[in-house]
């Protein structure tokens, strides 16, 4: 699947500092642990800073217990719902703990996370984070049915569509297509710092290898 959406990207990126703050006791603070890949939580963009598209970050430190659980965290960031969003993704993550003399012990687990939000605010665009993905019809899939759908809605200020109306197509890709926009969550467009309703326009090219290319559709 290939979106072609106008608008602002969105991108959260992580990256581990290792730095010796003596936030915690000394031996704490010598060992390090490692988020777990498989069964970490998910990190959420905060949704009144993406709305108005305000970028930042947040560092995080916290107390890994032997088992592997976040038993505490102190989060400093350039605003309360980052740090907000930081700690929820920690708590809700698993730890590989630090290990000494091949035996797990408490450690720390430290990283600074920058929240980015990029482009222009004078068109709508979906809001990824906060919206499901596009289905994909099994009845197409199976049937090799393809096609790209153009999708017109009118966004509101509270960055919900109305009035969506789709190119000709496929019927059921073109009600795939409406389903998906009509239901997805938006960033509305902004005037003066104020959001404003506005048209958006986008389209899904359906190929049918898109469920074994795992690049949208569930």
């Amino acid at each position: 699947m290939h979106f072609s959406r106008s608008g602002m990207a969105l991108a959260i990126f992580g990256l581990i500092v290792v730095a010796p703050s003596p936030a915690h006791s000394d031996d704490t603070a010598s060992v390090t642990a490692v988020l777990d890949p498989s069964h970490h939580g998910r990190l959420v963009y905060p949704p009144a800073e993406l709305e108005l598209r305000h970028s930042g970050s947040a560092h995080i430190v916290c107390v890994i217990t032997k088992d592997g659980q976040p038993q505490s965290c102190e989060t400093s960031a350039s605003a309360p719902d980052f740090a907000l969003a930081a700690e929820a993704y920690a708590y809700s993550s698993k730890f590989l703990p630090a290990y000494q003399d091949s035996k797990p012990i408490e450690g720390r687990w430290e990283k600074t996370i920058p929240f980015e939000a990029r482009g222009t605010a004078t068109l709508p665009v979906v809001d990824h984070e906060h919206s499901p993905r596009p289905y994909y019809p099994d009845f197409a899939n199976d049937r090799n049915i393809t096609g790209r759908v153009a999708v017109t809605c009118q966004v509101d200020t509270a960055g919900i569509a109305h009035d969506c109306i789709a190119s000709p197509g496929p019927e059921i890709l073109r009600r795939a297509s409406l389903a998906y926009f009509t239901l997805a969550r938006y960033l509305p467009a902004m005037k003066d710092g104020q959001p404003i309703s506005a048209p958006y326009h986008g389209n899904i090219n359906w190929e049918s290898d898109a469920k074994d290319r795992n690049d949208g559709f569930r």
